[in-house]
Order: structure tokens, then C-alpha cells, then sequence
């Protein structure tokens, strides 16, 4: 029997399963278990189909689609360690292929998501960006491979490689919304703005419901100039609204533009809105007693709203204590309490 190249990783998914060498017969066997594995795997059957794969590993232990499919049933039953693991013997064994490197990238970025520590989750995602780069050598055009290494070397902070493949990407498949939509945030991390709203608004064009990425469009449009673009970013959260009535957020939003525009009754409207849905964020309850305030303010027999106003911000305290310059607002707009008169 020939022997071939060995790696270690390989050598230590042998002495977990055992090996009976890799005979002519013993390779066709091998194939035959492989072939019910990923057929297996394919119904979604994932320990019938590690046990095949194992069997086609004991057989032949340099059969790189088995380590390769070893990884896939580990990453859809959640274990990315052991896909992890799978995945780079499918690579040693198989230098030139391209899904294991592919499948790696996609592990380790998910490795990345999962981890706590944040030294840990740019630990993952440097790996995963050494992978995808193998992965695009090996397929330059795949849209996938350049769109996630975008993405990791964002996270990275790399923001000038994040637009270099995210380029290609939108150049591959110009129909992408999510291309588009990802180029328009890593403009935007760069402040170059009025690139991220064309982005954006080319996303927009391909694919019109996109609540979350009206949000960034809104954004985006308040941060341009001392007073922002705040009608045109009134637009884009008024419609975020409407995809999504129940995004706490939109509405949040929506009561901040109307405010800026000083229509503070339609701002306080937005305001209950967004508190109706998350009356458990500080911001919302915060922003709620400055339109309730000024709505006082500017009518100082409604007593009603002075009431509300501080209602809101003593809810929003609660929530949140260091804010110190609400306290402030709270302590000058309670009424002083007096004794009575002798």
C-alpha cells in the first residue's frame, strides 16, 4: 500500500475512528459510504450521516469531501469547534479545493460572532479573512467569498480592504442589495457620507422593504452639515416606520426629525408611539419629556404636560441614573414644596 503525505490533524481523526488502510476495495467502499453520507446529510439525517462519513474515513483517511462534510454536519448541529477542525483537514488534504476554504471562513466567522472576549473575536476573524483569501485565489468571481471577507475586514477595522472586495462583490452581482447596502455602511464609517447615501439609495433601488437600512439612510442624512438634511432623513424614517411599524427605533426617530422641525406635537405623537413599543429604553422615555416639556413651556397653563414631562424623565432615570444633566433639567422644573403659612 502507497503512503502518502500526512497531516497531523488528519492523523488524529485516524486514531478517534481507526483505520483499515486504503485498498483498492477499501476505496470503493470508502466512496460508497461517502455517497450515502452526503446523501444523508442532504435529508438533514445528521448522525446517520457523520456515522457513514466516519466509515469512509476509516477506509480512507485522505478523502477530503468526507472531512469536508464531517465539517457541515458539525456546523449545522451548531458544533463550529469541530466543523473548525473538519474543515482545516479537508484544506491540508486538499489545498486546491475550494468549498472546505470557503467553509472554514464561514466557521471561523462564526466562531467570531460567538465569542465573548473581544481579543478572541478578532482572533477568529483574522482566520477567517486568511481563509477567504485562499477561498477567492482558488475562485475570484465567487460573490460570497468577497462579500464575507469584506465584511470580516470591516469588523477588523480595515475599512479601506472592506471596500476593496465589497467593490468586486457589487461588481460580480450588481443586483445586490446587501452588496450595496454594505458599501453604503463602510462609507459611511469613513464619514464619507454623500457615497454612503448613493449606496444606500442603489440598495433602495434593488430591493425597496429594508427597514433597518433606512434607519442607516436617516442617520446618515442627520450627520450632513450643523443642521443636518433633517427632512430628507424625516423621509427615510417615516418609511422605515411603515415597513416596520413595531422598530421602536423608526419612530424614535421620527419624533427626533419632527422636533428638529419644531412640530412637537407630531413629535410628541412619535415619541408615545416608540414608548408604546419599548417602554423600557432611556432614550425614548427621555426624549418623551423634552417634547412634553416644550410643549409646556409653550403653553404654561397645559399642566398637564409639564406632569408628563416629568413623569418620563423620572422613568427614564430610573432606567438609566448617570444622567446627569437630566437630573438637572428634573430638579429645575420641580415645583418647589413649601410649608404652610403660620
Amino acid at each position: 500500500m502507497r503512503v502518502s503525505w500526512m497531516t497531523a490533524s488528519a492523523i488524529a481523526w485516524m486514531v478517534v475512528f481507526g483505520t483499515v488502510g486504503c485498498g483498492p476495495g477499501n476505496q470503493r467502499r470508502a466512496v460508497d459510504h461517502l455517497t450515502r453520507g452526503q446523501f444523508l446529510l442532504d435529508q438533514g439525517q445528521l448522525e446517520a450521516a457523520l456515522a457513514e462519513l466516519e466509515k469512509a474515513i476509516r477506509l480512507n483517511p485522505e478523502l477530503a469531501s468526507a472531512y469536508a462534510n464531517i465539517g457541515d454536519v458539525y456546523r449545522k448541529s451548531g458544533d463550529h469547534e469541530k466543523a473548525r477542525r473538519a474543515y482545516e483537514v479537508a484544506c491540508r488534504i486538499a489545498p486546491y479545493e475550494f468549498r472546505p476554504h470557503y467553509n472554514l471562513g464561514v466557521t471561523y466567522q462564526l466562531l467570531a460572532s460567538a465569542a465573548k472576549a473581544f481579543d478572541e473575536s478578532q482572533r477568529y476573524l483574522r482566520k477567517a479573512v486568511h481563509a477567504y483569501l485562499r477561498a477567492v485565489v482558488l475562485k475570484p468571481r465567487d460573490f460570497d467569498t468577497n462579500l464575507n471577507l469584506s465584511a470580516c475586514y470591516f469588523q477588523l477595522g480595515k475599512y479601506d480592504m472592506a471596500e476593496q472586495y465589497c467593490q468586486v462583490a457589487v461588481y460580480i452581482d450588481p443586483d445586490s442589495a446587501q452588496a450595496y447596502s454594505n458599501l453604503g455602511i463602510i462609507y459611511d464609517s469613513q464619514n464619507r457620507l454623500w457615497e454612503a447615501v448613493k449606496a444606500y439609495k442603489m440598495s433602495l433601488e434593488i430591493e425597496v422593504h429594508q427597514p433597518e437600512l433606512l434607519l442607516n439612510l436617516g442617520s446618515t442624512y442627520l450627520r450632513m452639515g450643523p443642521r443636518g438634511r433633517v427632512r430628507s432623513a424625516l423621509a427615510a424614517f417615516k418609511l422605515a416606520a411603515v415597513q416596520a411599524p413595531n422598530n421602536s427605533a423608526a419612530w424614535e426617530y421620527v419624533g427626533l426629525c419632527r422636533y428638529r422641525l419644531r412640530e412637537y406635537d407630531k413629535a410628541l405623537e412619535a415619541y408615545e408611539k416608540a414608548v408604546s413599543l419599548d417602554p423600557e429604553s432611556p432614550s425614548i422615555q427621555r426624549a418623551l419629556g423634552v417634547s412634553c416639556m416644550t410643549l409646556f413651556l409653550l403653553n404654561p397653563k397645559s399642566e398637564d404636560y409639564h406632569s408628563r414631562a416629568l413623569s418620563a424623565w423620572s422613568r427614564s432615570l430610573s432606567l438609566e441614573p448617570d444622567q446627569e444633566d437630566l437630573l438637572h433639567l428634573v430638579r429645575k422644573y420641580t415645583p418647589a414644596v413649601t410649608g404652610p403659612e403660620l
